[in-house]
C-alpha cells in the first residue's frame, strides 16, 4: 500500500471517533521530585546536571475523546531553579521544553464523569538546556550549553474525576545522534477547564 493511500485509510478510520469525541483544552502543572540532562559531550566539562529541589511544571493541553479514552497534547514547560552539576559546579538552573502526544485511558482520559484509577502513555520530542547561569570561568574554556534534543517516552499513572487528574509520571528521552539524555520524574495535576466548567454550568442551570 502506498504512504498516501495508508493515510486515506487511516483518515476514514478515524473521522467517527473524530465526530463524537470532545473537545477539552486546559492546563497542566507540577513539580519534578527528580531531573537530570546530559548534554551532548563537548570534552571538556561534565556533561550532566541535575536537581530535586525547585522543579516547576506548567503548561497548556488539549484533549480530544471521550469518557474512557483520548487523545491529548501538551507542553509542560519545566524550569529548574537549582539544577547543577555536583561533580564540577559551572552554574546553576535548567529549562526544558516537552511537546508530548499521549494516549488517556480511564479517569486520566480528562472526561471521566466519577473519581477511579486512570494510566496515560505517549511521546515525543524534549528540548532541554542545563546551567542557565553558566559561570565565566567555564565560558572562558569555551563551554557552551544550548538546547538539545532528545526524543521522550512517558508514563502516567494516577487518578481523576471531572476533568481534573492527579498523577505521578517518569519521562525518559534520548538522542540517538549523541549522548544526550533527559529524566523527569514527578507529580502532576491536569485540569481539562473545558470539561469542567460545562458540568458546573449544567449543576448550576439543574438549580
Amino acid at each position: 500500500m502506498r504512504k498516501k493511500d495508508f493515510i486515506v485509510v487511516v483518515v476514514f478510520i478515524l473521522l467517527p471517533w473524530i465526530a463524537y469525541s470532545q473537545f477539552g483544552f486546559g492546563t497542566t502543572g507540577g513539580i519534578d521530585l527528580y531531573q537530570r540532562y546530559t548534554n551532548p559531550s563537548d570534552d571538556i566539562a561534565y556533561s550532566s546536571a541535575g536537581n530535586v529541589l525547585l522543579n516547576v511544571v506548567f503548561g497548556p493541553r488539549m484533549w480530544l475523546g471521550g469518557r474512557n479514552a483520548s487523545f491529548s497534547i501538551e507542553v509542560p514547560f519545566n524550569l529548574g531553579i537549582t539544577t547543577l552539576a555536583v561533580k564540577d559546579f559551572k552554574g546553576l538552573g535548567s529549562f526544558a521544553m516537552p511537546v508530548i502526544g499521549k494516549i488517556n485511558l480511564g479517569a486520566l482520559s480528562g472526561f471521566y464523569p466519577a473519581f477511579s484509577k486512570g494510566v496515560s502513555i505517549g511521546g515525543g520530542v524534549q528540548w532541554s538546556r542545563t546551567e542557565l547561569l553558566l559561570l565565566k570561568r567555564y565560558k572562558d574554556k569555551n563551554v557552551k550549553r544550548e538546547f538539545f534534543k532528545t526524543y521522550i517516552l512517558e508514563l502516567n499513572l494516577g487518578y481523576g474525576s471531572f476533568g481534573t487528574a492527579g498523577y505521578i509520571y517518569l519521562r525518559y528521552g534520548k538522542d540517538f545522534d549523541s549522548d544526550a539524555q533527559s529524566l523527569n520524574i514527578g507529580l502532576m495535576v491536569s485540569i481539562n477547564s473545558t470539561y469542567v466548567r460545562k458540568n458546573v454550568d449544567y449543576i448550576l442551570n439543574r438549580k
